[in-house]
């Protein structure tokens, strides 16, 4: 990955995080690491655990950002998901798979789109 769309996706998260704490998620988690791979945002809206794929792109040439979000990387935040609970020793939750997608222009204005829900069991 380049410098510079490692600097788009970093700057993608920072604005996913404080759209989602404005919107009263509590932010648990960025950027966890496990050996299913790593879930961008972690975090709390009432009684569900949220995972949130954040995708960032500067232009819409390639498709919406939230296209990237295929059925392989879904099942991996899946077993990402499944590794947190265990990791963390949590025996049970409602959990629910996020999708927030953002086009950020040049002059750093950024287009949101909140997926909430987008995809779960038999997706």
């Amino acid at each position: 990955m380049t410098a510079e769309r490692k600097q788009l996706g970093s700057q993608g998260e920072n604005i996913a995080c404080s759209f989602l704490e404005s919107s009263g998620v509590e932010v648990i988690e960025r950027n966890w690491r496990c050996q299913a791979g790593e879930a961008d945002v972690i975090a709390r809206e009432g009684d569900e655990l949220v995972f949130i794929e954040v995708k960032t792109r500067s232009s819409n040439s390639a498709g919406f950002p939230e296209d990237a979000v295929d059925r392989r990387k879904r099942r991996r935040y899946e077993k990402i998901a499944v590794e947190y609970l265990f990791s963390h020793d949590i025996p049970s939750a409602r959990v629910r798979f996020d999708v927030l997608a953002l086009l950020i222009s040049a002059d750093g204005k950024a287009f949101l789109r909140y997926h909430r829900d987008a995809y779960g069991e038999g997706d």
